[in-house]
């Protein structure tokens, strides 16, 4: 137990297609299927349930290095949050689409164990946060068309 000891830190690696993704501080993902109410007419409650849609959104949290492109970082990481994100102009050049991932997984690095998938993934909007005596983060919001595990 004592050779697992971390200060402040989780035993998860993100993977992007496979590399994995450096300085991430936080990960998680929701998924709605638009529950809906099946009622009858003089009846008390819904009678069922029933999905109308689905959706999946993930969120990831990283700090940003202070010289870009000089990993492999601490973590295992070989690229950084940062490294995907598109400007605007780079984002017309392909028609409006941002950078997807064929594949992004969750890994327990202590036991290789994949904890969750998902597959066609994309970059939904990113932003940074900056304050005083604190390392600058990046937030990112991604969109996937399933969680496969």
């Amino acid at each position: 137990m004592a050779n697992k000891l971390i200060a402040s830190g989780a035993w998860c690696q993100i993977l992007a297609n496979g590399l994995p993704v450096g300085l991430v501080n936080g990960a998680s993902y929701d998924e709605d299927w638009q529950i809906s109410p099946a009622t009858v007419v003089g009846y008390l409650g819904p009678v069922d349930y029933e999905s109308m849609g689905y959706s999946c959104a993930l969120s990831i949290g990283a700090y940003v290095p202070e010289v870009a492109g000089s990993g492999p970082w601490p973590d295992g990481g070989v690229k950084t949050i940062s490294d995907f994100l598109p400007t605007r102009s780079q984002l017309q050049k392909t028609n409006g689409k941002p950078a997807q991932f064929d594949l992004l997984q969750f890994v327990n690095i202590s036991t290789g164990e994949i904890v969750n998938q998902f597959r066609d993934v994309m970059i939904a909007s990113n932003g940074s946060s900056i304050a005083p005596g604190q390392y600058v983060t990046i937030n990112l919001r991604l969109m996937a068309i399933e969680r496969t595990i």
